[in-house]
């Protein structure tokens, strides 16, 4: 009999349509992995009998556990349910508006219409718009962060091609996104190990938190943790559960291409970045099962921490003004416009802290910034969320 390998293993999971219980076997999706894993745990139960022989009674199985995680490199489409898990949210369909007539201004990087409202149509700031049927054709299939929202005018953080007269008949394109919400949703996670054609089932697992992070000439990582209800083996015909299950195949994205804007300043000089969403999810122990009766979740917390070259006191000033900012993480895809992509926004967060590097060390002086994240509750040009994802897949 063979040993199972580290590396011939496939992970695939499906959404279950009933909690705890595993979902039919087609239409299940390959997750792309780095590392990790879900193991299965169980509390335990020691006797306090008082025996006279000087030994002590066997301990018994308790409560069922399960927890661990993935992480994966960023890619177009490949955790698309897994972040709107974690946001609790729902992906919405893409805005597309046609017939507009706008000028545009390359200086003050804005679109303005002769007719209708931005707001109205639902224009955020924060998202990635794209325009098409201009018969300036440098502002067609382009990627233009959105920065500013009112009735008439769009302003973006992309330097756009003048156009002084209005041009009409232009079309404008949002792709999809997904804010936070209160639907939760579980998975079951099915870790096939091919070389003895075995199987360990996951159910009821739901996405804990969510780990986005930046290193230089490396990945974008996302890092998934997950808290689940329970497991099984299959073995022989009944493995793996999952049949056909489907994997993307886009490229993954790298920290180098990403495009960073804290306020409104594109940053260039970032060390490092990580951005964690948690929802703190965790079981429940019950008497008369051996099973959480649910995997339950909590209010979102974010926590995102930074750290850069230090080239002024910008950033200090910030965080003795309490300055509200903005964070705008942009992955586009190497390829020609209108690139593929996927962005992270955060409307509404402030520096928790700015701290240098000690000095007498080679190289450049760092700071390290903490990013304090709240709700943005503006309203009108702005998205009711902590963090919003946005992506072109489909």
């Amino acid at each position: 009999m063979g040993y199972q390998s580290g590396r011939n293993i496939l992970v695939a999971y499906k959404e279950e349509t009933a909690y705890g219980e595993l979902p039919t076997s087609m239409g299940a999706k390959v997750f792309r992995p780095n590392t990790g894993g879900l193991n299965l745990t169980k509390g335990t139960i020691q006797s306090n009998e008082n025996r006279r022989d000087g030994m002590t009674t066997r301990a018994r199985h308790g409560q069922r556990n399960l927890a661990g995680s993935y992480s994966g490199d960023l890619s177009l489409g490949s955790y698309d349910d897994l972040i709107a898990a974690v946001f609790r949210g729902t992906f919405d369909a893409p805005l597309a508006l046609s017939g507009l007539s706008l000028t545009v201004d390359d200086v003050a990087r804005t679109f303005t219409r002769s007719f209708g409202s931005w707001i109205t149509d639902g224009v955020k700031v924060g998202d990635v718009v794209r325009f098409d049927d201009f018969t300036t054709v440098g502002n067609n299939d382009r990627n233009f962060r959105v920065t500013g929202v009112t009735a008439t005018v769009l302003t973006v953080a992309d330097e756009p091609v003048e156009v002084a007269v209005a041009e009409t008949g232009v079309t404008l394109s949002r792709p999809k996104k997904v804010l936070q919400g209160l639907t939760p949703r579980s998975f079951a996670f099915e870790e096939y190990e091919a070389d003895i054609d075995g199987s360990e089932v996951a159910l009821g697992v739901r996405v804990g938190s969510m780990q986005l992070q930046l290193q230089p000439n490396g990945m974008a990582v996302l890092t998934f943790n997950f808290a689940g209800q329970n497991s099984d083996v299959l073995e022989g015909a009944d493995a793996p559960h999952f049949t056909s299950p489907v994997a993307t195949t886009s490229i993954g994205l790298t920290a180098v291409e990403a495009v960073i804007r804290i306020g409104d300043e594109d940053l260039v000089d970032l060390t490092s970045l990580d951005i964690t969403v948690d929802l703190r999810a965790a079981g429940t122990e019950v008497v008369a099962r051996t099973t959480t009766p649910d995997v339950f979740t909590n209010n979102a917390t974010i926590e995102g921490n930074m750290t850069a070259l230090r080239k002024d006191f910008t950033r200090v000033k910030n965080f003795l003004a309490e300055d509200v900012l903005s964070l705008h993480l942009l992955f586009a895809e190497n390829e020609a416009e209108p690139k593929g992509f996927a962005a992270f926004y955060l409307g509404n967060l402030t520096l928790g802290s700015a701290s240098k590097s000690e000095l007498g060390a080679d190289g450049p002086r760092t700071q390290t910034l903490s990013l304090n994240i709240g709700k943005d509750e503006r309203g009108g040009a702005f998205d009711p969320t902590m963090i919003k994802f946005q992506t072109s897949a489909v």
